[in-house]
């Protein structure tokens, strides 16, 4: 009887360390990470390549994002590279940058932010109740600038000081990640199937 006991004991402590294990990894975060690369740039005169030729706007929807008024370009020989080939470019449509998050909301986004905008670049981040963060650039380079809130981030607006627009600003490896919590029906169906199991285990050793 004392071995049956210890079997049963064990089981139902195994079962319970799988149980515990499968809520904890149920509470995970992912990252999205876009570089630009998996784009090709096609200008629309082979011979006069543009800015303005590759503009995007839902080419990464499937992956949670919008963008308005920037373009798609490739680095050239003599500049500092980020990473791969492509990198974001600001238009100078008279309008800000925007990234608009759509379906779930990121709780961190982060990204180069280069180039040599007119005056102060600003780049704002709002959430569902509004204003969260913002961010000043003043000199050139890349700068590697970070998000963060609990409640998600809906958007984030980039403008420049002397100008609305915001030409010249350059954007690379946006990051932005998730914060997946299990739905509370899964762990109570966890919950469950363990109550049972352990009940008949009880109802084994009497």
């Amino acid at each position: 009887m004392s071995r049956l006991l210890l079997s049963s004991v064990t089981q139902i402590s195994a079962f319970f360390s799988a149980l515990i294990l499968a809520v904890i990894f149920s509470v995970s975060a992912h990252a999205v990470v876009i570089n630009f690369d998996d784009l090709t740039f096609v200008p629309l005169d082979p011979e006069f390549p543009s800015f303005g030729d590759h503009p995007l706007y839902d080419q990464y929807q499937s992956q949670g994002l919008l963008i308005d008024n920037a373009y798609l370009l490739p680095y050239g020989m003599d500049e500092e590279i980020i990473s791969g080939t492509n990198y974001l470019l600001a238009g100078a449509s008279g309008s800000s940058m925007t990234f608009s998050f759509v379906g779930e909301l990121p709780t961190y986004v982060a990204m180069y932010i280069g180039g040599n905008p007119l005056g102060v670049l600003s780049t704002n981040a709002y959430g569902p109740s509004g204003f969260l963060a913002s961010h000043q650039k003043e000199s050139d380079g890349w700068e590697y600038v970070t998000f963060e809130s609990a409640t998600g981030i809906s958007q984030i607006e980039m403008w420049a000081s002397q100008q609305t627009r915001v030409s010249g600003a350059r954007i690379d490896d946006i990051t932005f990640t998730y914060a997946s919590v299990p739905e509370p029906s899964s762990f109570i169906l966890w919950v469950l199937a363990f109550f049972v199991l352990f009940c008949r285990r009880i109802k084994w050793i009497k």
